[in-house]
Protein backbone atom coordinates (compact mmCIF):
# COMPACT_ATOMS: atom_id res chain seq x y z
CA UNK A 1 0.00 0.00 0.00
CA UNK A 2 2.87 2.37 1.23
CA UNK A 3 4.44 1.48 -2.21
CA UNK A 4 1.38 2.46 -4.21
CA UNK A 5 1.15 6.12 -2.56
CA UNK A 6 4.80 6.59 -3.12
CA UNK A 7 4.47 5.98 -7.03
CA UNK A 8 1.10 8.16 -7.17
CA UNK A 9 3.05 10.40 -5.38
CA UNK A 10 6.41 9.96 -7.76
CA UNK A 11 3.32 10.72 -10.88
CA UNK A 12 1.74 13.60 -9.23
CA UNK A 13 5.50 15.31 -9.18
CA UNK A 14 6.22 14.20 -12.70
CA UNK A 15 2.71 15.60 -13.90
CA UNK A 16 3.33 19.22 -11.92
CA UNK A 17 7.14 19.06 -13.41
CA UNK A 18 5.41 18.77 -16.62
CA UNK A 19 2.75 21.11 -15.67
CA UNK A 20 5.32 24.11 -14.93
CA UNK A 21 7.60 23.51 -17.96
CA UNK A 22 4.33 24.23 -19.45
CA UNK A 23 3.67 27.33 -17.57
CA UNK A 24 6.90 28.14 -18.10
CA UNK A 25 7.13 27.70 -22.01
CA UNK A 26 3.80 29.58 -22.07
CA UNK A 27 4.89 32.58 -20.32
CA UNK A 28 8.40 32.85 -22.68
CA UNK A 29 6.94 32.40 -25.66
CA UNK A 30 4.10 35.19 -24.90
CA UNK A 31 7.04 37.34 -23.89
CA UNK A 32 8.50 36.77 -26.77
CA UNK A 33 5.49 37.78 -28.64
CA UNK A 34 5.14 40.64 -26.47
CA UNK A 35 8.56 41.88 -27.46
CA UNK A 36 8.40 40.85 -31.32
CA UNK A 37 4.93 43.18 -30.75
CA UNK A 38 6.78 46.03 -29.46
CA UNK A 39 9.63 45.87 -31.88
CA UNK A 40 6.83 46.32 -34.62
CA UNK A 41 4.91 48.89 -33.00
CA UNK A 42 8.84 50.69 -32.79
CA UNK A 43 10.09 50.12 -36.53
CA UNK A 44 6.31 51.20 -37.17
CA UNK A 45 6.85 54.34 -34.99
CA UNK A 46 10.61 54.80 -36.63
CA UNK A 47 9.10 54.45 -40.22
CA UNK A 48 6.26 56.98 -39.88
CA UNK A 49 8.72 59.71 -38.47
CA UNK A 50 11.15 59.42 -41.70
CA UNK A 51 8.28 59.51 -43.38
CA UNK A 52 7.07 62.69 -41.24
CA UNK A 53 10.52 64.04 -42.35
CA UNK A 54 10.32 63.62 -45.70
CA UNK A 55 7.08 65.44 -46.48
CA UNK A 56 8.28 68.35 -44.67
CA UNK A 57 11.02 68.47 -46.85
CA UNK A 58 9.01 68.21 -50.14
CA UNK A 59 6.41 70.86 -48.91
CA UNK A 60 9.64 73.20 -48.31
CA UNK A 61 10.40 73.04 -51.62
CA UNK A 62 6.82 73.21 -53.10
CA UNK A 63 6.77 76.69 -50.82
CA UNK A 64 10.21 77.92 -52.18
CA UNK A 65 8.70 79.60 -55.23
CA UNK A 66 11.88 80.74 -56.76
CA UNK A 67 14.97 78.16 -55.60
CA UNK A 68 18.09 79.62 -54.99
CA UNK A 69 19.98 78.70 -58.32
CA UNK A 70 16.73 80.19 -60.04
CA UNK A 71 17.14 83.61 -58.48
CA UNK A 72 20.07 84.06 -59.14
CA UNK A 73 20.33 83.20 -62.42
CA UNK A 74 17.25 85.84 -62.86
CA UNK A 75 19.41 88.48 -60.99
CA UNK A 76 22.35 87.37 -63.60
CA UNK A 77 20.27 87.81 -66.57
CA UNK A 78 18.88 91.16 -65.36
CA UNK A 79 22.23 92.50 -64.74
CA UNK A 80 23.18 91.47 -68.21
CA UNK A 81 20.34 93.41 -69.55
CA UNK A 82 20.84 96.69 -67.95
CA UNK A 83 24.91 95.85 -69.72
CA UNK A 84 23.66 95.41 -72.91
CA UNK A 85 21.45 98.30 -72.86
CA UNK A 86 23.95 101.11 -71.51
CA UNK A 87 25.91 100.08 -74.33
CA UNK A 88 23.55 100.14 -77.31
CA UNK A 89 22.40 103.47 -76.00
CA UNK A 90 25.62 104.93 -75.60
CA UNK A 91 26.44 103.21 -79.03
CA UNK A 92 23.25 105.30 -80.30
CA UNK A 93 24.15 108.71 -78.88
CA UNK A 94 27.81 108.96 -80.78
CA UNK A 95 26.39 107.29 -83.90
CA UNK A 96 24.14 110.24 -84.17
CA UNK A 97 26.19 112.67 -82.08
CA UNK A 98 26.05 115.86 -84.83
CA UNK A 99 29.46 116.79 -86.32
CA UNK A 100 30.56 119.45 -88.65
CA UNK A 101 31.29 118.13 -92.23
CA UNK A 102 34.87 117.14 -92.11
CA UNK A 103 35.37 117.10 -88.70
CA UNK A 104 36.42 114.51 -86.32
CA UNK A 105 38.00 113.78 -83.40
CA UNK A 106 41.27 112.00 -82.86
CA UNK A 107 42.67 111.72 -79.01
CA UNK A 108 45.68 109.92 -80.25
CA UNK A 109 47.11 113.15 -81.94
CA UNK A 110 45.07 116.74 -80.29
CA UNK A 111 44.55 117.65 -77.61
CA UNK A 112 41.34 117.37 -75.00
CA UNK A 113 38.92 120.42 -76.42
CA UNK A 114 40.84 120.67 -79.53
CA UNK A 115 39.20 119.04 -83.03
CA UNK A 116 40.74 117.34 -86.05
CA UNK A 117 40.64 118.99 -89.83
CA UNK A 118 42.60 117.13 -92.34
CA UNK A 119 45.93 116.85 -90.74
CA UNK A 120 45.88 119.42 -88.61
CA UNK A 121 44.44 120.22 -84.92
CA UNK A 122 42.48 122.67 -84.53
CA UNK A 123 41.19 125.01 -80.90
CA UNK A 124 38.29 127.38 -80.79
CA UNK A 125 38.98 129.96 -77.57
CA UNK A 126 36.20 131.48 -75.65
CA UNK A 127 37.71 134.43 -74.59
CA UNK A 128 37.81 137.55 -76.61
CA UNK A 129 41.50 139.18 -76.94
CA UNK A 130 43.78 141.58 -79.17
CA UNK A 131 45.40 140.07 -82.05
CA UNK A 132 48.84 140.04 -80.33
CA UNK A 133 47.09 138.33 -77.62
CA UNK A 134 45.66 135.55 -79.17
CA UNK A 135 49.34 135.13 -80.99
CA UNK A 136 50.61 134.64 -77.33
CA UNK A 137 47.58 132.71 -76.33
CA UNK A 138 48.72 130.10 -79.37
CA UNK A 139 52.08 130.31 -78.99
CA UNK A 140 51.54 129.06 -74.80
CA UNK A 141 50.12 125.97 -76.30
CA UNK A 142 52.70 124.95 -78.63
CA UNK A 143 50.96 126.13 -81.47
CA UNK A 144 50.32 129.28 -83.93
CA UNK A 145 47.18 131.84 -84.62
CA UNK A 146 45.56 130.51 -87.65
CA UNK A 147 46.96 130.62 -90.72
CA UNK A 148 44.53 129.65 -93.80
CA UNK A 149 45.90 127.25 -96.44
CA UNK A 150 43.29 127.37 -98.61
CA UNK A 151 39.91 128.34 -99.57
CA UNK A 152 38.35 124.89 -98.44
CA UNK A 153 39.88 125.04 -94.95
CA UNK A 154 38.53 128.76 -94.70
CA UNK A 155 34.98 127.76 -95.53
CA UNK A 156 34.70 124.97 -93.18
CA UNK A 157 36.48 126.85 -90.31
CA UNK A 158 34.08 130.33 -90.82
CA UNK A 159 31.09 127.78 -90.07
CA UNK A 160 32.19 126.88 -87.36
CA UNK A 161 32.59 130.92 -85.38
CA UNK A 162 31.73 134.06 -87.12
CA UNK A 163 34.47 135.93 -86.79
CA UNK A 164 38.24 135.34 -85.36
CA UNK A 165 41.75 136.73 -85.91
CA UNK A 166 44.07 134.95 -87.89
CA UNK A 167 47.95 134.71 -88.07
CA UNK A 168 48.38 136.81 -90.84
CA UNK A 169 49.41 141.07 -90.63
CA UNK A 170 51.32 143.23 -92.09
CA UNK A 171 53.76 146.61 -91.25
CA UNK A 172 51.49 149.46 -93.53
CA UNK A 173 49.15 149.17 -95.74
CA UNK A 174 52.59 149.83 -98.47
CA UNK A 175 53.41 146.31 -97.62
CA UNK A 176 52.02 142.84 -98.25
CA UNK A 177 50.07 140.63 -95.82
CA UNK A 178 51.86 138.00 -94.60
CA UNK A 179 51.97 134.52 -92.34
CA UNK A 180 53.43 134.84 -88.83
CA UNK A 181 56.09 132.11 -90.24
CA UNK A 182 57.34 134.76 -92.61
CA UNK A 183 55.77 133.90 -96.17
CA UNK A 184 53.65 136.11 -98.26
CA UNK A 185 49.93 135.41 -98.04
CA UNK A 186 47.94 134.79 -101.15
CA UNK A 187 44.58 134.76 -100.59
CA UNK A 188 42.74 137.78 -101.12
CA UNK A 189 42.55 140.45 -97.90
CA UNK A 190 39.59 142.75 -98.25
CA UNK A 191 40.78 146.38 -97.29
CA UNK A 192 38.32 149.03 -95.17
CA UNK A 193 39.02 153.03 -95.39
CA UNK A 194 40.74 152.57 -92.75
CA UNK A 195 43.41 150.88 -94.13
CA UNK A 196 44.53 148.54 -90.98
CA UNK A 197 46.86 146.05 -90.39
CA UNK A 198 45.96 142.47 -88.82
CA UNK A 199 43.31 140.43 -90.84
CA UNK A 200 40.65 138.50 -89.42
CA UNK A 201 38.00 135.47 -90.81
CA UNK A 202 34.45 137.38 -91.52
CA UNK A 203 31.57 135.94 -92.64
CA UNK A 204 32.90 133.55 -95.41
CA UNK A 205 35.53 136.36 -96.56
CA UNK A 206 39.20 137.93 -94.60
CA UNK A 207 39.29 141.59 -93.98
CA UNK A 208 41.34 143.80 -91.82
CA UNK A 209 40.22 145.16 -89.20
CA UNK A 210 42.30 146.71 -86.14
CA UNK A 211 44.70 144.91 -83.74
CA UNK A 212 43.51 146.38 -81.13
CA UNK A 213 40.18 145.16 -81.37
CA UNK A 214 38.69 142.02 -79.68
CA UNK A 215 37.98 139.06 -80.87
CA UNK A 216 37.83 134.72 -80.89
CA UNK A 217 40.89 133.23 -82.56
CA UNK A 218 41.91 130.00 -83.66
CA UNK A 219 45.00 128.31 -82.81
CA UNK A 220 46.85 125.35 -84.95
CA UNK A 221 49.23 122.80 -85.33
CA UNK A 222 49.89 120.00 -87.02
CA UNK A 223 49.76 116.57 -86.07
CA UNK A 224 53.59 116.42 -86.57
CA UNK A 225 53.85 118.99 -83.47
CA UNK A 226 51.38 118.19 -80.64
CA UNK A 227 50.37 120.66 -78.18
CA UNK A 228 51.00 120.32 -74.87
Amino acid sequence: MDNHRVIYSEMNLAKNSKRQQRKSKDSKSSISETEQEITYVELNLQNAAEDLRGDDKSYQCKDLLFPPEKLTAGILGIICLVLIFSVVTRVWYTKFQTKPKNYSYDCGCCPEEWFTYSTNCYYISKEFKTWNESVMACASNNSNLLYIDNEEEMTFLDSLILQSWIGVFRNSSGHPWVALHGSTFELQIAETEYKYNCAMLHDGSLRSDGCESSKRYYCKHSFRSKAS
